[in-house]
């Protein structure tokens, strides 16, 4: 079992930052006088919830290009030459800062992971989830923790709409056993709906972070409580669908990274019906990013995610290569957010009525907007 003491993890854990850090690095000081963020390098790092645990803000999504992937007997595998691209960008990701990889078991990433992270395992927080393919959830936590050591964000994915279901109670006990036993560094759970979120905070024992969607359309979970209520239970938020999958990239009508797409991806918002006030709204979306040459709407949005302070870490699916770059480009900007830009965007998106998205990932406006008075 892995040493979660041993030396030269930082910038992961809380207890290997006392040494060699200047006192520009600290950003945040928490009421008891714990550090809450700090930067090294052009990376930003923030506590996850009550943990020791420091995640990057940007972290390395495990979703991968549906036309880069290959049926197989134990199921849906990138190609190999994909394969080997994934690999290579997770290494520069590392080589950037970025410490949060997140992987899937039926994707057949643990192994191309685990040979990654021979070398490199003290700056790697492995986030895998366990419910979601067939086979007994222990048993699946039993093999992500011997393949990889341990797993420092290990995660049950609650589906429900509205409630926690009796099975994922009982599947919860299994992750806070493993917890116990070393298997699990930090426990939580992925949820599509916002009532699911707000219950998990006191309807789960132990849970120490939840992955949610969040971005500057679907931001539901900023109004209201819920961030309070996260804060005071000391409960981490990593956010999901920073870029709706993608699909926040096919609303920038200048398309700055051609060979991007969503999954399931349908043509771009300019060629589908055309109607006077969705061109009109293209056009001082046009006009807005004029204003920033050398920003996207990714970058953008990206922005708009990395400043919410109750988001620690933010996972997003990097396809293509210059992807990692850009979005790390994003979190080095220190510019304000161009709400302009945002709000245009907002515009386009809610006059395309839900064809910017692709249909298995409509319940992101039907659960996730704000609905402003």
């Amino acid at each position: 079992m892995a040493d979660f003491k041993r030396p030269g993890v930082a910038p992961v854990y809380s207890s290997q930052l006392r040494c060699g850090m200047r006192r520009r690095e600290f950003l945040q000081i928490g009421a008891l006088g714990a550090i809450q963020e700090f930067h090294r390098g052009g990376m930003r790092y923030r506590r996850l919830g009550r943990t020791d645990l420091f995640v990057s803000a940007l972290g390395f999504g495990s979703h991968t290009d549906y036309q880069q992937r290959v049926k197989t007997a134990g199921g849906t595998h990138l190609r190999e030459d994909y394969q080997q691209v994934r690999t290579r960008q997770t290494a520069r990701a590392l080589d950037l800062g970025v410490n949060v990889v997140d992987v899937y078991d039926e994707a057949g990433q643990y192994e191309p992971l685990a040979q990654l992270a021979r070398s490199r395992r003290d700056s790697i927080l492995i986030a895998t989830k366990f419910n979601e393919f067939p086979g007994h959830t222990g048993r699946h936590i039993d093999r992500a923790a011997k393949l990889f050591g341990h797993v420092d964000l290990g995660r049950y994915v609650v589906r429900e709409e509205t409630d926690i279901p009796p099975s994922a109670l009982e599947n919860w006990d299994l992750l806070r056993k493993a917890r116990a036993a070393g298997k699990l560094r930090a426990i939580g759970i992925a949820t599509h709906s916002p009532e699911v979120a707000r219950k998990s905070l006191t309807e789960l024992e132990g849970l120490e972070f939840i992955f949610l969607p969040y971005n500057f359309i679907h931001a539901q979970a900023q109004y209201g409580s819920f961030f309070t209520a996260a804060r005071r239970a000391g409960v981490g938020l990593v956010a999901m669908k920073p870029l709706a999958s993608g699909s926040i990239v096919k609303l920038d009508p200048r398309r700055p990274r051609p060979d991007a797409h969503a999954e399931g991806d349908t043509p771009g918002l300019a060629l589908q019906r055309p109607q006077p006030l969705l061109q009109e709204a293209v056009a001082r979306l046009v006009q807005n990013l004029g204003r920033r040459p050398e920003e996207t709407l990714a970058q953008a949005a990206l922005r708009f995610v990395f400043s919410e302070p109750a988001i620690a870490c933010s996972l997003t699916g990097m396809f293509l290569p210059e992807e990692l770059e850009e979005n790390y480009r994003a979190l080095a900007s220190h510019a304000p957010v161009s709400t302009a830009v945002l709000e245009s965007a907002r515009q386009v998106a809610a006059l395309s009525e839900r064809r910017w998205l692709p249909p298995h990932y409509r319940w992101l406006d039907e659960q996730w907007t704000p609905h402003r008075s």
